[in-house]
């Protein structure tokens, strides 16, 4: 293939992984989270280029936090602007298996992508939940926000 061709391809999954980061930074999600709940924030594109992701032990080590839980309520809303569907995910915290606990057993994860009415808007390695599933989650503490660990491969259903 063309040196060309591989330029374009690196240049598209960049920018497809900076559009979300930069739609998960927390600019036009606007959606209040309950009182004292936890709010881990997701952008995709993270899990497909460190290829350390593979490798539970690394997202076991690189995780400040590993919790099991329920999902309690997915919801997919449009942001205030219209530009982005963001997907709100509830979750109750039944264990610890890494981390010091939350003062509140909630926690609702906010992840690019989703359908609204019959608009979807899909974000490549984002995390899907399902409502009444039980999960493991690893995620980690950055500058006082919360990320999930390698996306899509730091959530397993338990």
């Amino acid at each position: 293939m063309p040196k060309f061709i591989y330029t374009i391809l690196a240049v598209c999954v960049l920018a497809i992984v900076g559009i979300g980061l930069v739609a998960c930074s927390g600019a036009g999600t606007a959606a209040p989270s309950p009182e004292g709940q936890i709010v881990v924030k997701q952008s995709g594109g993270a899990g497909m280029l460190v290829k350390e992701c593979a490798d539970k032990s690394y997202i076991t080590e690189t995780a400040d936090y590993i919790i099991e839980g329920t999902v309690e309520k997915v919801e997919s809303r449009w942001n205030e602007e219209r530009t982005s569907i963001f997907t709100y995910t509830d979750l109750t915290i039944e264990r610890y298996v890494k981390g010091i606990p939350f003062t509140e057993n909630k926690l609702q994860i906010v992840t690019s992508g989703g359908t609204v009415g019959e608009i979807s808007q899909v974000v490549e390695d984002q995390p899907i939940f399902h409502e009444g599933k039980k999960v493991r989650i690893y995620f980690k503490e950055v500058n006082g926000g919360f990320f999930i660990v390698c996306a899509q491969f730091g959530v397993e259903e338990i």
